[in-house]
């Protein structure tokens, strides 16, 4: 490391870092450009960041701005995000339809929030009934207005719904690179809006650029639609991205072996940084203080990832050592979809859940030091099973063991390899139940905390900025 640093201080370089997700936006999202910013200056690189004034997230999260460094240029240019649309459509569709939504919200239980809940409560949701998890949620109704929503966003916002921001961040983008004098470009997805940023600077601008895909462009079921048009400018316009980019970096190696029999002209370009945890957001952790047995997730749920075998082992649980009821919770902290709470308040173990909003970074960092069991739930799809998943790495930097509800795959390879915790295939209520009985027990036995961090060093951020670092310095 020391080498690098030193050939690099004789030749210092500015990139520009293209992201929209980045400070004060919060998210899972957020991380991995904020830390190579925050880790780049170290190998003598200057990164310079454009970025969206003001983006929309789920999450914001201001005390991420305190890990810029002060010698770091961050540019905001403005984009189309505003919601003169929505107020368009809301009025379009009607104030009979408003007053049903509103009637509606006022009626439903509400979500229990952080405000609402004091250190060391009891469990939260408190609904005792039989369960009958596969068959009880009954979907939506879709209101004309998020039909109409849904109908812009898939036929008018190509490649996705940040593509308002393309001619603000593009002119903007192209006249940081010339006023900085950069000299190597940078792109972020997703938004996969920011590569055609990219591609435009690039253009005009002609500099090497690495294009970094967080997660695949096409055939990624999260984010593709069953439009055959979109399907076929999605193709296209990977395929401009891959052929202009220096390099394209993939966050995991099955997702850089697919790229490359994807594109096999292109195999070179391909490079794998994967994602990875920051040892430095881990020293002034303060460990939040559980009065039970914690199983914890973090960040977002998504509605293809079922907790349903996690409730049914859970009352399996209890049906064989009813004590543990009384013993034992789990915290879901961030976005979780609705039809899960009613899951969990519709179980015969709903007094165990609790659920609570977004939270600072720093915070999640403290209640997950403070939980004894970090819960990984992945749905059954191929893009799933090449992904790690970014809470993965903050799992690791606790230093608390990992249950995993997954899929073959890489993340299930890397707890198992690095003996981090315990893998359950996706249905498995008895696994569920064993693997919980096997971690409550450890703990009660004065175990449970691991040397995770020791075992994954190869995760840290600092090593993955030098990666990128030795790829910055390949293209000068």
């Amino acid at each position: 490391m020391n080498s690098l640093k030193d050939k690099l201080s004789r030749d210092k370089k500015k990139i520009l870092m293209i992201a929209y997700f980045f400070p004060p936006l919060g998210g899972s999202g957020v991380q991995r450009t904020l830390k190579f910013v925050k880790y780049l200056p170290q190998f003598a690189i200057e990164p310079v960041v454009s970025t969206v004034r003001h983006g929309h997230n789920f999450a914001y999260d201001e005390s991420l701005l305190q890990e810029i460094p002060e010698s770091v240029k961050v540019y905001r240019s403005n984009s189309l995000e505003t919601l003169w649309l929505r107020d368009l459509i809301e009025k379009f569709s009607g104030n009979k339809a408003g007053k049903a939504e509103k009637t509606q919200t006022q009626t439903q239980t509400p979500v229990q929030t952080t405000a609402q809940i004091q250190p060391q409560s009891q469990a939260q949701i408190q609904t005792h009934q039989p369960s009958n998890i596969e068959h009880r949620i009954l979907p939506p109704r879709t209101s004309l207005k998020q039909r109409l929503f849904n109908l812009i966003d898939d036929y008018l916002f190509v490649p996705d719904s940040k593509v308002r921001w393309l001619p603000f961040g593009f002119l903007s983008s192209l006249k940081i690179a010339r006023k900085e004098k950069v000299s190597v470009l940078f792109s972020s997805s997703y938004p996969y809006t920011v590569h055609l940023m990219a591609l435009l600077v690039q253009t005009f601008y002609h500099k090497p650029w690495i294009a970094d895909f967080r997660d695949p462009w096409v055939g990624n079921k999260a984010m593709a639609k069953n439009i055959a048009y979109r399907q076929k400018a999605d193709i296209w316009l990977e395929r401009q991205v891959v052929r202009k980019a220096s390099y394209v970096i993939n966050v995991t190696p099955s997702i850089t072996q697919m790229y490359q029999e994807r594109y096999p002209e292109y195999a070179e370009k391909f490079v794998t940084i994967t994602n990875g945890f920051d040892p430095a957001d881990f020293h002034q952790v303060s460990p939040y203080s559980f009065s039970k047995f914690t199983l914890i997730h973090t960040g977002i749920l998504s509605k293809d990832r079922s907790p349903a075998a996690l409730v049914r082992g859970l009352e399996l649980l209890v049906e064989e050592r009813p004590e543990l009821r009384e013993q034992i919770q789990v915290l879901f902290v961030g976005f979780i979809p609705e039809e899960f709470v009613q899951m969990f308040k519709q179980s015969a173990v709903a007094d165990m859940f609790e659920v609570r909003p977004y939270v600072p970074h720093s915070v999640c960092l403290d209640y997950l030091a403070g939980a004894q069991l970090q819960l990984l739930i992945f749905d059954n799809s191929p893009e799933t099973k090449a992904a790690y998943s970014g809470k993965v790495f903050d799992y690791i930097g606790t230093q608390k063991p990992i249950l995993g509800i997954l899929p073959e795959g890489v993340a299930a390879d890397l707890i198992q390899t690095k003996g981090i915790g315990t893998v359950v295939r996706i249905g498995d209520a008895n696994g569920v139940k064993e693997a919980v009985a096997k971690h409550f027990n450890e703990w009660s036995a004065g175990g449970g905390s691991l040397d995770s961090a020791a075992r994954c060093v190869e995760f840290s951020r600092v090593y993955l900025t030098e990666q990128l670092a030795s790829l910055i310095q390949r293209l000068s």
